[in-house]
């Protein structure tokens, strides 16, 4: 089978190492044959508004880290399903759980309640932490965020919200004019939602303020002055991500993200954590912000919590929530809270809990660490490495240090070429020069040793490669 190409991008196309995937993949899928893939993938474009694959595949089966596509090749799947497998792909008792469950009762609109939502809300208030909580469910990361805003509002009296540049909140109105992600990516949608204003990340890899890499907040204190310059003075809240998912695999420090908490406590804003890609273990605890000894007030999850099914869910603190509600608030929609996805959830919830994944994850998070830094010491493309737990970022660069998405697009297709999916390629824009390794919860030792080797290999071709084109 040749190497893939992406013809978004300037990408590698690279012959498969026969000897080994076949030592990795043990007992591998049934070849069906490129013929019946190919067929697949045109009549997906015919048909299909929008298929943003980096590389031509149609996945057919999978189980645990690793999928199959229809040729029946193996792929490390080290991007969980875009963050939602936390524990793994068909993993049985979430499974089950669905099977039970779409046997009763899959779904009563939102005029009713089900014990799978009362439990789910209970364990998500024994999760978070937060005092006395009260949640409300959503299908999808943008609308809980939506919710999110929605409560922010109502409870403050206040209209303007305050997000991170380089953060990214979701795709509907809101949401979307709160995330910087990417370059341009509101170009030619018109004016955003008004009252938005946007403040410096903590990058401390590319720091402007000199803190490096122990962050002492300098890009908050000087956001502070621009708020104060830019905005009215009477923010409803602050959305972060405590790891800027999108943006690079950027950490926060505590001294940020405590220093965001005492403002919004002065300004008498709320603070809302955005934790779709963190939430639910990602980062070897429950939410992201446990690391950074703050609490927020609102605490959106999504992504992960279904174990596969779409679910979502605003946690609010019992002061928060009640004040929204005696102003009015209705959170009312048709999947808000199904036991379909309450079931998943709980079981998916289960798993993590009995199979003792937080401590897995921060154990098979120190070990990818550990490997990337080495690969960083290695290659000079390999700019920095960073992350909490089994979310990880190895940024790629030019030689002058400067971010080299098309370097980045020709590594992660040479890992697909070999068998391993990393996040990182976004086809069609020119951005995106951090490869995200984010593989299932359930991930073992030797499924992360394999991948480093294929992304070492990966490295080293496309390091030799522009050698060759642009030798010094």
């Amino acid at each position: 089978m040749s190497g893939f190409d992406v013809s978004c991008h300037h990408a590698l196309a690279m012959p498969r190492s026969s000897e080994m995937k076949e030592a990795a993949s043990g007992s591998r899928g049934p070849r069906l044959g490129g013929d019946d893939q190919a067929e697949w993938l045109r009549r997906d474009r015919e048909s299909v508004g929008q298929s943003p694959y980096p590389a031509p595949l149609v996945i057919e089966r999978r189980s645990g880290c690793e999928l199959w596509d229809l040729a029946g090749t193996r792929y490390l799947d080290f991007e969980s399903g875009q963050f939602c497998m936390s524990t793994g792909h068909s993993h049985p008792a979430v499974a089950a759980a669905l099977r039970e469950q779409s046997g009763e009762l899959m779904q009563i609109g939102n005029r009713f309640t089900n014990r799978p939502r009362i439990r789910l809300a209970e364990r998500l208030a024994d999760i978070s932490g937060l005092p006395q909580p009260r949640t409300f469910f959503c299908s999808t990361g943008s609308e809980a965020n939506e919710t999110a805003l929605r409560i922010a509002k109502l409870t403050t009296g206040r209209f303007e919200v305050i997000s991170v540049a380089r953060g990214y909140h979701g795709r509907s109105s809101a949401v979307f004019g709160l995330s910087s992600s990417a370059r341009h990516m509101r170009r030619g949608y018109g004016p955003s939602v008004p009252g938005m204003g946007y403040v410096a990340p903590p990058y401390s890899y590319r720091c402007p303020f000199g803190c490096g890499a122990e962050c002492d907040a300098g890009c908050w204190r000087y956001s502070v002055g621009m708020l104060e310059r830019s905005t009215a003075g009477e923010p409803a809240a602050v959305i972060i991500e405590f790891v800027l998912g999108g943006g690079g695999v950027i950490p926060g420090s505590r001294a940020w993200a405590q220093a965001i908490r005492n403002w919004c406590d002065e300004q008498g804003a709320l603070l809302i954590a955005d934790e779709a890609l963190t939430g639910i273990g990602r980062t070897g605890s429950w939410f992201a912000f446990e690391h950074f000894g703050v609490q927020p007030d609102i605490v959106v999850t999504s992504k992960a919590l279904g174990g596969g099914v779409p679910a979502a869910a605003v946690i609010a603190s019992r002061r928060v929530a009640d004040a929204a509600i005696e102003r009015g608030f209705i959170q009312a929609a048709s999947h808000q809270g199904d036991p379909y996805q309450c079931a998943a959830a709980l079981a998916n919830i289960a798993v993590i809990e009995s199979e003792d994944l937080l401590r897995n994850t921060i154990r098979q998070g120190q070990l990818l660490s550990s490997h990337l830094n080495r690969l960083v010491q290695r290659f000079a493309i390999a700019g920095d490495a960073r992350g909490i737990g089994l979310i990880q970022g190895l940024e790629i660069v030019h030689s002058d240090g400067s971010e080299a998405p098309e370097v980045a697009a020709e590594v992660c297709v040479a890992c697909m070429n070999e068998g391993l999916i990393v996040g990182g390629l976004r086809p069609g824009i020119r951005e995106g020069n951090v490869l995200r390794l984010a593989p299932p919860l359930v991930v073992t030792s030797e499924q992360i040793v394999e991948a480093v080797e294929i992304l070492e290999q990966a490295l080293k071709v496309v390091s030799d490669r522009r050698q060759s084109l642009h030798p010094a």
